[in-house]
């Protein structure tokens, strides 16, 4: 090799730089393979969590209206309500969670979380009144918040080199349940009138979403004989197998250039990193808070936009709704996981070729637009409504609605794409696998406390924008869009720290 000046290189010098940086270059550049088996078994498990959360969408407000005798954009108050009592429990479990599965494990986590949401599933489904349907959202909101530990698993079972692959498939079978939960609450909910035949008994009758409900416990229960048998503890100080594992893994895949290290600094090493840090440290480092509080921003956002779009199409065309019916609904829901699946399933090539901050930003633009487009599909409906003076409830939505909702749907699972990034930037930064618990677990209490507070705000908004015709009552649509404007701004100080 010729090197300025006309003089070459030494044969020595560029056989020694051709071994090593190619090689190294390389070697970085392999993912490590993924534990498949036990990767799957968390995957199922985690299934369970978005089908109980989202089996009740389609029958939701209809359910509590009957509850709470109120009528169209007024149900909007105590639906939100619901929401918040389900989200508050979870905020403040979530953390509890993570702290107990730092110190106990993982797998009795996840154990008491997936038997107690069947529990109160089935206790959801047979509320006699809203004192009972709230006190079943308070319990199932505080065992909901295994979600962080669940979190763990994924991470403990990835590295920095495969992490790209696991956390969107993790994120797949998130959109994989809200496929399967709204289809589940929309086709078997009042199974009384769709099958007379068949569900004779009163108790269908007196209890008419039971039936959702003990499907998806059932589920939920299958995950918790799954965490018994099969789901193989992954904390460190729990299964230090673990650790020595992935450390011979990457050790194997950079053999050529590594050096063995002595056993002192091993055991200097594992001191280490099994010394959790605490709540004070970690919030502490200037890039954590920030990616804590970029969460709390999307948390706020898609809490919000599930929220107000499912009331949005249950109320009335006069109220600004679509008047669309539980069926409708659950598919269109449905057919929202269904879409979130596939623009999952290219995360990985996504996040390769533009990088994880990159995406993490046009992620959290997407829902500024998504909440401005939502007035269009209202607007869409109205004109179709009038064009055939069908201004009921419950009616059947034209070819222009379904493009219009569809749309609006494809922007937030835009928006969503940002839940799979947050929990890698969470990963990234987090100092030490033992702290790992509890940094997804404060994660997830930023973003569920501004998750608890979305819908309580943006289903009032919608209510009174509509009852008193606020900006044409679209009032709580420019809240929504200066907000998640916010949000994107927010999510620029992860990459401020980070640089």
């Amino acid at each position: 090799m010729t090197l300025a000046g006309g003089s070459v290189e030494p044969p020595a010098a560029q056989a020694a730089q051709d071994e090593t940086a190619p090689l190294l270059a390389k070697q970085r550049n392999k993912p490590n393979p993924l534990p498949k088996l036990q990767l799957a078994i968390i995957y199922a498990i985690k299934l369970t969590l978005p089908i109980t959360h989202t089996q009740s969408l389609p029958y939701y407000n209809v359910f509590i209206e009957k509850l709470a005798a109120s009528q169209g954009a007024d149900t909007g108050y105590y639906s939100g309500l619901a929401h918040t009592v389900a989200s508050v429990t979870q905020l403040t479990s979530m953390f509890v969670w993570g702290r107990i599965s730092d110190k106990y494990g993982r797998v009795p986590v996840i154990l008491l979380g997936t038997a107690g949401m069947a529990v109160f599933t089935i206790f959801f489904g047979l509320s006699g009144s809203l004192t009972s349907l709230l006190l079943n959202r308070f319990f199932g909101g505080f065992f909901f918040g295994i979600t962080g530990a669940i979190h763990s698993v994924v991470g403990e079972l990835s590295d920095e080199t495969n992490q790209s692959i696991a956390f969107p498939l993790y994120d797949v079978i998130s959109a994989l349940g809200y496929v399967i939960g709204p289809l589940i609450g929309g086709t078997f909910a009042e199974p009384a009138k769709q099958w007379p035949d068949l569900f004779t008994n009163p108790f269908w009758t007196q209890y008419p979403y039971v039936l959702p409900c003990l499907i998806s416990a059932a589920i939920s229960i299958a995950a918790s004989l799954l965490s018994v048998f099969a789901l193989k503890e992954t904390l460190p100080t729990k299964s230090p197998n673990t650790a020595t594992v992935q450390a011979s893994r990457t050790d194997e895949e950079l053999e050529p250039l590594v050096v063995e290290p002595t056993a002192d600094i091993i055991i200097e090493v594992e001191e280490i990193d099994f010394e959790p840090l605490g709540v004070r440290q970690l919030l502490s480092i200037p890039v954590l808070l920030a990616v804590f509080t970029s969460s709390a921003a999307l948390g706020f956002a898609g809490s919000c936009f599930n929220n107000v779009f499912v009331l949005m199409a249950y109320s009335p065309i006069n109220q600004g709704g679509l008047a669309l019916s539980p069926s409708q609904i659950g598919r269109a829901l449905s057919g929202m996981g269904a879409v979130s699946i596939l623009l999952k399933l290219c995360m990985p090539a996504l996040l390769r070729r533009f990088g994880t901050l990159n995406m993490f930003d046009f992620c959290m633009y997407s829902w500024v637009v998504a909440f401005a487009s939502l007035p269009l599909a209202s607007w869409v409906a109205q004109a179709s409504a009038a064009a055939v003076d069908g201004l009921q409830q419950f009616r059947d939505a034209s070819t222009g609605e379904w493009i219009s909702v569809g749309f609006v749907l494809f922007l937030s699972r835009l928006g969503c794409l940002a839940f799979s990034i947050i929990m890698i930037l969470t990963k990234d930064h987090t100092p030490g696998t033992t702290s790992l618990g509890t940094t997804n677990g404060l994660a997830e209490l930023f973003q569920s406390l501004a998750g608890a507070a979305g819908p309580i705000v943006v289903s009032s908004l919608f209510a009174v924008s509509a009852k008193k015709h606020l900006l044409g009552g679209y009032l709580w649509v420019v809240f929504m869009v200066l907000e998640s404007g916010f949000g994107a701004w927010v999510a620029y100080r992860i990459r401020r720290f980070r640089d």
